[in-house]
């Protein structure tokens, strides 16, 4: 049930919004948060290409050690079940740590795309907290590590109602745990416009994996975008269109 003291509440104070400005009313539509990351990123190319080849490079090198080292590395061991298992969700939590800690870089230049702003590379960690998005990151690993370990789900549930986390903090300016606590209420109360968002954007990214991989550096920009687009509209917030 919606409480209308939450402001992320979609059934709360609809006219609230963080940004001291005007609210935007118009009904949020995952569909128009993918067109709106395609339109803006062909508009601009350039804004987010070279950050987002940046991390994805830096993540797929994560991502090719850490599948080094469940795989049993140098010992060749694979076969031990409990090892796997703890180092999938080691594993797990690592990426949750390096996804956000370079992804604050990311969302920043994704809202600054719905705010009409310029961007740059030597943007990418200015006019935010690095400390709250590391014991954010911290957080959200721990957690993500734990509910993989415990049991698969609680874990990819977790991924699910966290990772507009950055945003609050690079765009609002909140503390970790605040931010933490904004992404999950923000999520929960839309939650079906958030889980329609969350596969349009998989399905995104899938084909963007498929085209040899070098169609991510297009359906990364555009999935972040659409993340902004659907953090900012999923609190009445306005966007440029």
């Amino acid at each position: 049930m919606s409480d209308p003291n939450d402001p992320t509440s979609s059934g709360g104070n609809a006219g609230w919004n963080p940004y001291d400005g005007p609210t935007d009313d118009t009904p949020y539509s995952a569909t128009a948060a993918i067109g709106y990351g395609w339109r803006k990123f062909w508009a601009k190319p350039g804004t987010l290409l070279l950050p987002v080849i940046i991390v994805v490079v830096i993540l797929v090198i994560a991502q090719l050690i850490i599948q080094f080292i469940v795989s049993g590395g140098f010992s060749g061991n694979s076969n031990n079940f409990w090892r796997q298992w703890l180092g999938l969700g080691l594993g797990s939590a690592v990426m949750t740590l390096l996804v956000n800690l370079l992804g604050a870089a990311l969302y920043k230049g994704a809202i600054s795309v719905t705010d009409g702003k310029p961007f740059s590379v030597g943007e990418m960690f200015e006019g935010y907290d690095k400390l709250q998005v590391i014991l954010a990151a911290f957080l959200i690993a721990v957690a993500t590590f734990i509910g993989t370990v415990v049991c698969l789900l609680p874990g990819i549930l977790i991924a699910f109602l966290t990772p507009y986390t950055l945003f609050f903090i690079v765009d609002q300016k909140l503390e970790a745990a605040e931010a933490i606590k904004g992404s999950v209420l923000m999520v929960w109360h839309n939650f079906g416009k958030a889980l329609v968002f969350a596969i349009l954007a998989i399905i995104v990214l899938i084909i963007g994996a498929l085209l040899l991989g070098i169609g991510l550096f297009v359906a990364v920009p555009v999935v972040l975008i659409g993340m902004a687009f659907t953090y900012r509209r999923l609190q009445h917030g306005p966007v440029v269109a």
